[in-house]
Protein backbone atom coordinates (compact mmCIF):
# COMPACT_ATOMS: atom_id res chain seq x y z
CA UNK A 1 0.00 0.00 0.00
CA UNK A 2 1.17 3.50 -0.81
CA UNK A 3 2.32 5.79 1.99
CA UNK A 4 -0.26 8.34 3.09
CA UNK A 5 0.22 11.98 2.13
CA UNK A 6 -0.47 14.54 4.88
CA UNK A 7 -2.08 17.99 4.62
CA UNK A 8 -1.95 20.12 7.81
CA UNK A 9 -4.49 22.95 7.63
CA UNK A 10 -4.51 23.99 11.27
CA UNK A 11 -4.69 27.76 11.68
CA UNK A 12 -5.61 28.48 8.03
CA UNK A 13 -8.71 30.42 7.03
CA UNK A 14 -11.62 28.77 5.24
CA UNK A 15 -10.49 29.59 1.69
CA UNK A 16 -6.95 28.42 2.35
CA UNK A 17 -8.20 25.15 3.82
CA UNK A 18 -10.39 24.45 0.80
CA UNK A 19 -7.54 25.38 -1.51
CA UNK A 20 -5.46 22.57 -0.04
CA UNK A 21 -8.01 19.92 0.93
CA UNK A 22 -10.14 19.54 -2.20
CA UNK A 23 -7.31 19.52 -4.76
CA UNK A 24 -5.53 17.01 -2.52
CA UNK A 25 -8.59 14.76 -2.40
CA UNK A 26 -9.22 15.06 -6.16
CA UNK A 27 -5.59 14.15 -6.88
CA UNK A 28 -5.84 10.82 -5.01
CA UNK A 29 -5.33 7.73 -7.12
CA UNK A 30 -6.77 4.30 -6.38
CA UNK A 31 -5.11 2.87 -3.31
CA UNK A 32 -3.75 6.20 -2.07
CA UNK A 33 -4.59 7.79 1.27
CA UNK A 34 -4.66 11.44 2.31
CA UNK A 35 -4.29 12.48 5.97
CA UNK A 36 -6.01 15.81 6.76
CA UNK A 37 -4.93 17.45 10.04
CA UNK A 38 -7.26 20.08 11.57
CA UNK A 39 -7.78 21.63 15.00
CA UNK A 40 -11.51 20.77 15.20
CA UNK A 41 -13.78 17.88 14.26
CA UNK A 42 -14.31 18.21 10.45
CA UNK A 43 -17.84 16.76 10.49
CA UNK A 44 -19.15 18.70 7.41
CA UNK A 45 -16.16 17.51 5.37
CA UNK A 46 -16.74 13.92 6.52
CA UNK A 47 -20.37 13.96 5.38
CA UNK A 48 -19.43 15.60 2.09
CA UNK A 49 -16.82 12.95 1.30
CA UNK A 50 -18.98 10.04 2.49
CA UNK A 51 -21.63 11.14 0.00
CA UNK A 52 -19.16 10.11 -2.70
CA UNK A 53 -19.00 6.33 -2.89
CA UNK A 54 -15.37 6.12 -3.98
CA UNK A 55 -13.83 7.31 -0.69
CA UNK A 56 -13.24 5.43 2.55
CA UNK A 57 -13.28 7.88 5.48
CA UNK A 58 -11.95 7.17 8.97
CA UNK A 59 -10.53 9.03 11.96
CA UNK A 60 -6.92 8.39 12.88
CA UNK A 61 -7.12 10.80 15.84
CA UNK A 62 -10.09 12.52 17.49
CA UNK A 63 -9.09 15.59 19.52
CA UNK A 64 -8.97 17.22 21.86
CA UNK A 65 -6.54 19.63 20.19
CA UNK A 66 -6.10 17.90 16.87
CA UNK A 67 -8.21 15.72 14.55
CA UNK A 68 -6.66 13.61 11.80
CA UNK A 69 -8.96 12.42 9.03
CA UNK A 70 -7.88 9.61 6.68
CA UNK A 71 -9.34 9.74 3.17
CA UNK A 72 -8.62 6.62 1.09
CA UNK A 73 -9.45 6.37 -2.62
CA UNK A 74 -11.19 3.36 -4.11
CA UNK A 75 -8.96 0.37 -3.91
CA UNK A 76 -7.80 1.08 -0.34
CA UNK A 77 -11.07 -0.42 0.86
CA UNK A 78 -10.73 -3.13 -1.79
CA UNK A 79 -7.32 -3.94 -0.31
CA UNK A 80 -8.84 -4.17 3.17
CA UNK A 81 -11.58 -6.42 1.80
CA UNK A 82 -8.96 -8.66 0.22
CA UNK A 83 -7.15 -8.91 3.53
CA UNK A 84 -10.41 -9.84 5.27
CA UNK A 85 -10.96 -12.60 2.70
CA UNK A 86 -7.47 -13.91 3.32
CA UNK A 87 -8.10 -13.83 7.06
CA UNK A 88 -11.33 -15.81 6.66
CA UNK A 89 -9.48 -18.42 4.58
CA UNK A 90 -6.92 -18.87 7.35
CA UNK A 91 -9.66 -19.13 9.97
CA UNK A 92 -11.41 -21.86 7.95
CA UNK A 93 -8.30 -23.99 8.25
CA UNK A 94 -8.62 -24.36 12.00
CA UNK A 95 -7.68 -22.56 15.18
CA UNK A 96 -6.11 -19.17 14.50
CA UNK A 97 -2.34 -19.07 14.93
CA UNK A 98 -0.61 -16.26 16.85
CA UNK A 99 0.49 -14.87 13.46
CA UNK A 100 -3.11 -14.81 12.19
CA UNK A 101 -4.32 -13.09 15.35
CA UNK A 102 -1.61 -10.45 15.06
CA UNK A 103 -2.53 -9.88 11.41
CA UNK A 104 -6.17 -9.52 12.46
CA UNK A 105 -5.23 -7.04 15.17
CA UNK A 106 -3.24 -4.89 12.72
CA UNK A 107 -5.99 -4.94 10.08
CA UNK A 108 -8.96 -4.37 12.37
CA UNK A 109 -7.32 -1.45 14.16
CA UNK A 110 -7.30 0.41 10.83
CA UNK A 111 -11.09 0.48 10.48
CA UNK A 112 -13.91 1.98 12.53
CA UNK A 113 -17.21 0.25 13.30
CA UNK A 114 -19.03 1.56 10.22
CA UNK A 115 -16.24 0.54 7.84
CA UNK A 116 -16.13 -2.87 9.50
CA UNK A 117 -19.86 -3.29 8.89
CA UNK A 118 -19.54 -2.24 5.24
CA UNK A 119 -16.66 -4.65 4.63
CA UNK A 120 -18.57 -7.56 6.16
CA UNK A 121 -21.60 -6.61 4.10
CA UNK A 122 -19.61 -6.63 0.86
CA UNK A 123 -18.02 -9.99 1.68
CA UNK A 124 -21.48 -11.50 2.21
CA UNK A 125 -22.71 -10.09 -1.09
CA UNK A 126 -19.74 -11.77 -2.76
CA UNK A 127 -20.68 -15.18 -1.42
CA UNK A 128 -19.24 -15.41 2.10
CA UNK A 129 -22.01 -16.76 4.34
CA UNK A 130 -23.52 -14.96 7.34
CA UNK A 131 -22.70 -18.01 9.43
CA UNK A 132 -19.06 -18.04 8.38
CA UNK A 133 -18.57 -14.40 9.38
CA UNK A 134 -20.54 -14.85 12.58
CA UNK A 135 -18.53 -17.90 13.69
CA UNK A 136 -15.06 -16.89 12.57
CA UNK A 137 -14.50 -13.24 11.76
CA UNK A 138 -16.78 -11.88 14.49
CA UNK A 139 -15.16 -14.18 17.04
CA UNK A 140 -11.67 -13.03 16.09
CA UNK A 141 -12.91 -9.44 16.39
CA UNK A 142 -13.81 -10.08 19.98
CA UNK A 143 -10.64 -11.93 20.87
CA UNK A 144 -8.08 -9.53 19.42
CA UNK A 145 -9.92 -6.20 19.71
CA UNK A 146 -12.00 -6.44 22.88
CA UNK A 147 -10.08 -3.72 24.74
CA UNK A 148 -9.64 -1.57 21.65
CA UNK A 149 -13.34 -1.61 20.77
CA UNK A 150 -14.37 -0.66 24.29
CA UNK A 151 -11.81 2.16 24.40
CA UNK A 152 -13.17 3.69 21.18
CA UNK A 153 -16.82 3.33 22.15
CA UNK A 154 -19.06 6.42 21.99
CA UNK A 155 -21.10 6.79 25.18
CA UNK A 156 -24.60 8.28 25.39
CA UNK A 157 -26.81 9.17 28.35
CA UNK A 158 -30.35 8.20 29.36
CA UNK A 159 -32.90 8.18 27.88
CA UNK A 160 -31.08 7.72 24.55
CA UNK A 161 -32.25 4.39 23.02
CA UNK A 162 -28.69 3.02 22.86
CA UNK A 163 -28.20 3.75 26.56
CA UNK A 164 -31.44 1.88 27.29
CA UNK A 165 -30.38 -1.10 25.20
CA UNK A 166 -27.03 -1.23 26.99
CA UNK A 167 -28.58 -0.95 30.45
CA UNK A 168 -30.86 -3.87 29.56
CA UNK A 169 -27.79 -5.76 28.41
CA UNK A 170 -26.20 -5.31 31.83
CA UNK A 171 -29.22 -6.92 33.48
CA UNK A 172 -29.28 -9.76 30.94
CA UNK A 173 -25.56 -10.35 31.59
CA UNK A 174 -26.25 -10.57 35.33
CA UNK A 175 -28.80 -13.29 34.60
CA UNK A 176 -26.35 -15.12 32.35
CA UNK A 177 -23.71 -15.09 35.09
CA UNK A 178 -26.25 -16.55 37.53
CA UNK A 179 -27.21 -19.16 34.94
CA UNK A 180 -23.57 -20.14 34.47
CA UNK A 181 -23.08 -20.60 38.21
CA UNK A 182 -26.30 -22.60 38.50
CA UNK A 183 -25.25 -24.90 35.66
CA UNK A 184 -21.92 -25.53 37.37
CA UNK A 185 -23.71 -26.52 40.58
CA UNK A 186 -26.17 -28.72 38.66
CA UNK A 187 -23.35 -30.83 37.21
CA UNK A 188 -22.63 -32.34 40.63
CA UNK A 189 -26.26 -33.24 41.51
CA UNK A 190 -28.30 -36.41 41.01
CA UNK A 191 -31.88 -35.41 42.00
CA UNK A 192 -34.35 -32.54 41.89
CA UNK A 193 -34.31 -32.42 45.70
CA UNK A 194 -30.60 -31.65 45.59
CA UNK A 195 -31.26 -28.52 43.58
CA UNK A 196 -33.09 -26.83 46.46
CA UNK A 197 -33.55 -23.09 45.77
CA UNK A 198 -31.86 -23.43 42.39
CA UNK A 199 -35.12 -24.79 40.93
CA UNK A 200 -36.85 -21.51 41.74
CA UNK A 201 -33.81 -19.51 40.66
CA UNK A 202 -33.71 -21.31 37.30
CA UNK A 203 -37.37 -20.47 36.74
CA UNK A 204 -36.71 -16.81 37.53
CA UNK A 205 -33.67 -16.62 35.21
CA UNK A 206 -35.56 -18.30 32.36
CA UNK A 207 -38.45 -15.85 32.84
CA UNK A 208 -36.14 -12.84 32.51
CA UNK A 209 -34.42 -14.27 29.45
CA UNK A 210 -37.77 -14.80 27.72
CA UNK A 211 -38.94 -11.36 28.85
CA UNK A 212 -35.95 -9.90 26.96
CA UNK A 213 -37.87 -10.62 23.75
CA UNK A 214 -39.19 -7.04 23.76
CA UNK A 215 -35.56 -5.88 23.80
CA UNK A 216 -34.84 -7.91 20.65
CA UNK A 217 -38.09 -6.73 19.08
CA UNK A 218 -37.15 -3.07 19.54
CA UNK A 219 -33.72 -3.76 18.06
CA UNK A 220 -35.08 -5.59 15.03
CA UNK A 221 -38.18 -3.52 14.23
CA UNK A 222 -36.77 -0.08 15.04
CA UNK A 223 -32.97 0.21 15.27
CA UNK A 224 -32.01 -2.45 12.72
CA UNK A 225 -34.73 -1.20 10.40
CA UNK A 226 -33.19 2.28 10.44
CA UNK A 227 -29.78 0.84 9.57
CA UNK A 228 -31.24 -1.22 6.74
CA UNK A 229 -32.78 1.93 5.24
CA UNK A 230 -29.21 3.21 4.93
CA UNK A 231 -28.06 0.02 3.18
CA UNK A 232 -26.38 -1.34 6.31
CA UNK A 233 -28.03 -4.71 6.01
CA UNK A 234 -25.75 -7.63 6.72
CA UNK A 235 -24.40 -6.74 10.22
CA UNK A 236 -27.96 -6.41 11.64
CA UNK A 237 -28.94 -9.56 9.73
CA UNK A 238 -26.23 -11.52 11.54
CA UNK A 239 -27.59 -10.25 14.87
CA UNK A 240 -31.13 -11.28 13.87
CA UNK A 241 -29.86 -14.77 13.03
CA UNK A 242 -28.47 -14.94 16.56
CA UNK A 243 -31.85 -13.84 17.95
CA UNK A 244 -33.55 -16.78 16.22
CA UNK A 245 -31.16 -19.27 17.81
CA UNK A 246 -31.46 -17.65 21.25
CA UNK A 247 -35.24 -17.53 21.03
CA UNK A 248 -35.58 -21.30 20.49
CA UNK A 249 -33.26 -22.15 23.36
CA UNK A 250 -34.70 -19.61 25.80
CA UNK A 251 -38.22 -20.95 25.20
CA UNK A 252 -37.06 -24.52 25.79
CA UNK A 253 -35.24 -23.52 28.98
CA UNK A 254 -38.38 -21.69 30.12
CA UNK A 255 -40.55 -24.79 29.58
CA UNK A 256 -38.07 -27.02 31.40
CA UNK A 257 -37.74 -24.65 34.36
CA UNK A 258 -41.50 -24.27 34.81
CA UNK A 259 -42.28 -28.01 34.66
CA UNK A 260 -39.08 -29.66 35.88
CA UNK A 261 -40.57 -32.71 37.61
CA UNK A 262 -42.41 -33.77 34.47
CA UNK A 263 -39.01 -34.89 33.17
CA UNK A 264 -36.53 -37.57 34.12
CA UNK A 265 -33.89 -35.81 36.21
CA UNK A 266 -30.89 -36.97 34.21
CA UNK A 267 -32.46 -35.88 30.92
CA UNK A 268 -33.54 -32.59 32.52
CA UNK A 269 -30.03 -32.07 33.90
CA UNK A 270 -28.30 -32.79 30.60
CA UNK A 271 -30.56 -30.48 28.62
CA UNK A 272 -30.42 -27.59 31.12
CA UNK A 273 -26.62 -27.80 31.14
CA UNK A 274 -26.48 -27.80 27.33
CA UNK A 275 -28.91 -24.88 26.98
CA UNK A 276 -27.40 -22.93 29.86
CA UNK A 277 -23.82 -23.22 28.60
CA UNK A 278 -24.85 -22.23 25.08
CA UNK A 279 -26.79 -19.15 26.23
CA UNK A 280 -24.17 -18.05 28.75
CA UNK A 281 -21.44 -18.25 26.11
CA UNK A 282 -23.15 -17.15 22.89
CA UNK A 283 -25.50 -14.50 24.27
CA UNK A 284 -22.67 -12.79 26.13
CA UNK A 285 -20.63 -12.69 22.91
CA UNK A 286 -23.66 -11.38 21.00
CA UNK A 287 -24.21 -8.58 23.51
CA UNK A 288 -20.59 -7.49 23.20
CA UNK A 289 -20.93 -7.29 19.40
CA UNK A 290 -24.07 -5.20 19.67
CA UNK A 291 -22.62 -2.81 22.27
CA UNK A 292 -19.33 -2.30 20.47
CA UNK A 293 -20.10 -2.79 16.78
CA UNK A 294 -23.80 -2.52 15.85
CA UNK A 295 -24.67 0.32 18.23
CA UNK A 296 -21.46 2.15 17.30
CA UNK A 297 -22.36 1.94 13.60
CA UNK A 298 -25.78 3.38 14.45
CA UNK A 299 -24.27 6.23 16.47
CA UNK A 300 -22.06 7.12 13.50
CA UNK A 301 -24.73 7.13 10.78
CA UNK A 302 -27.95 8.27 12.50
CA UNK A 303 -28.68 11.92 13.28
CA UNK A 304 -30.55 13.40 16.31
CA UNK A 305 -33.89 13.48 14.44
CA UNK A 306 -33.51 9.76 13.73
CA UNK A 307 -32.92 9.02 17.40
CA UNK A 308 -36.00 11.01 18.42
CA UNK A 309 -38.10 8.86 16.08
CA UNK A 310 -36.42 5.68 17.32
CA UNK A 311 -37.14 6.63 20.94
CA UNK A 312 -40.80 7.28 20.12
CA UNK A 313 -41.18 3.94 18.33
CA UNK A 314 -39.43 2.09 21.14
CA UNK A 315 -41.82 3.68 23.64
CA UNK A 316 -44.76 2.46 21.54
CA UNK A 317 -43.47 -1.12 21.43
CA UNK A 318 -42.82 -1.19 25.18
CA UNK A 319 -40.02 -2.36 27.42
CA UNK A 320 -38.88 -5.39 29.41
CA UNK A 321 -40.09 -5.93 32.96
CA UNK A 322 -36.51 -5.31 34.06
CA UNK A 323 -35.84 -2.09 32.09
CA UNK A 324 -34.81 0.66 34.57
CA UNK A 325 -37.62 3.19 34.96
CA UNK A 326 -35.41 6.20 34.18
CA UNK A 327 -34.66 4.65 30.78
CA UNK A 328 -38.32 4.49 29.83
CA UNK A 329 -39.09 8.12 30.59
Amino acid sequence: MNAAKTIDVKGLDHAEREGLIFPGVEALKDGETLRIVVEFNPVPLVYLLKAQDNFDISYEKEGPDEWILRVAKGSAQEDQKGQFKELLTQLREGEASPETKEKARTLLQQVDAKTLGVLEQELIREGVSHEEIRRSLCDIHLEVLRDSLVAKRTEVSAPHPVHTFMQEHEIILDNLRELGSLVDRLKGLNSFDGMGEDLEKLEDIAHHLVEAESHHQREEEVLFSELEKRDIVEPPEIMKMDHVEFRKRKQELYQLSHRPREHDFNKFKARVIELGEYLARELESHIFKEDNIIYQIALQVLIPEDWERIKRLCDELGYCCFTPEDQKE
